[in-house]
């Protein structure tokens, strides 16, 4: 059996993990006195920060006020990874982190926190229970990571004991890249409780019967605002030009959407569906292999509807949904009740999130 982490190597977010590795380098020796001109590096097509001279640069805008780089350093050091301010200076790898395809989500994340706090600001938020909802969803979910990590290497015929020592590096760095979206989904399921009556089940159900065994056969375009292979927003000339593709795209289709395959041939930027006119298959309400704004706004939709610019990730949508089908016809029984509290509970936890967006504003600058 693998060595499970102990109670204290997974207490949350706030008990302050050691820094371990990336804060236990020794410092670059000094520069040569005569040392040469480094080699002229690429510009980027995409937005880059830099540590520390972007310190002040805005990443983001939350409820009209800009979320600073400086401030997202300091938050992913303060709860995630003690350490990783003093890394940023002092390590090329640990900097270069700032240009991966960690610091999109981080900022989208990060961004979502603020939004969240600026939702429940005149709310009595009972903090305990809200780090016991955080340090329990990290737990749950390192916990998968690692069951699944382990199962991989007995696959592959390699050892799966772990000394704890492992097992706290694992973790130290598993927060430090996760560790503000589980934030965020703590923050929900503090917000949203799993303690519905049967009868609140009941009348979920009732009103969201599609949801259960139904699906939606979907297509999209893609117009990329973000970078590839980063998921980094695209810097200004970039931007522009996406920006004059999504109007081209909206110029071109007709206002039934009759012609939406072929314009998402001729002009969609995802090269696996764009050949099949866009043709996403069959999307549960709540399908895991989507982003949940495109989910979101294809359930929204009637048939043959194409929606208003929608954004993800991976950059600006236009969705058609084409059509539904009913596949399995859920009863409310005692044996579906799990299932549909589950998705009771997701759906009101996204209404929250989206509802935070929308009442902060929200617009990410990476």
């Amino acid at each position: 059996m693998p060595t499970k982490p102990t109670p204290a190597a997974l207490c949350l977010i706030l008990s302050f993990l050691p820094a371990l590795a990336i804060a236990q380098e020794p410092a670059p020796p000094p520069p040569a006195a005569e040392a040469k001109a480094p080699p002229q590096v690429p510009e980027a097509p995409f937005v880059v920060r830099r540590w520390p001279q972007d310190r002040d640069a805005p990443v983001a805008v939350v409820a009209d006020v800009p979320i600073t780089l400086g401030e997202l350093v300091d938050h992913l050091d303060s709860r995630h990874h003690p350490g990783f301010r003093e890394a940023l200076g002092l390590r090329p790898e640990i900097q270069r982190m700032l240009q991966s395809d960690l610091v999109a989500p981080w900022v989208r994340h990060f961004a979502d926190v603020r939004a969240l706090q600026h939702l429940t600001k005149d709310r009595e938020i009972d903090k305990g229970k809200l780090e016991a909802a955080q340090s329990e969803q990290l737990k749950r979910s390192f916990q998968g990571w690692l069951d699944t990590y382990v199962a991989q290497r007995r696959q592959a015929g390699r050892p799966t004991e772990f000394k704890q020592q492992q097992i706290d590096r694992f973790l130290a760095d598993y927060q430090l890249r996760t560790g503000l979206g589980i934030e965020v989904q703590g923050w929900l399921d503090f917000l949203e409780p799993d303690d519905y009556a049967r009868g609140q089940l009941q009348e979920f159900w009732q009103n969201n019967a599609r949801a259960f065994g139904g699906t939606v056969k979907t297509a999209h375009i893609l117009i990329q605002n973000r970078d590839p292979g980063t998921g980094i927003l695209l810097a200004d000339a970039g931007l522009a030009q996406a920006a004059t593709r999504l109007a081209d795209v909206r110029a071109r289709l007709r206002p039934d959407g009759s012609n939406f395959e072929e314009v998402a041939q001729l002009c969609s930027a995802d090269e696996r569906t764009a050949p099949q006119g866009g043709l996403l298959g069959n999307v549960h309400r709540f399908d895991d292999r989507l982003p949940a704004p495109l989910c979101r706004a294809v359930w929204n939709l009637r048939d043959g509807e194409v929606s208003d610019v929608v954004e993800s990730q991976y950059g600006w949508h236009l969705v058609k949904r084409l059509d539904f089908q009913q596949h399995v016809f859920v009863l409310f029984t005692d044996d579906a009740i799990p299932s549909i509290r589950e998705v009771m509970r997701r759906a009101r936890q996204e209404d929250w999130l989206f509802r935070a967006r929308a009442a902060a504003k929200v617009k990410l600058l990476l």
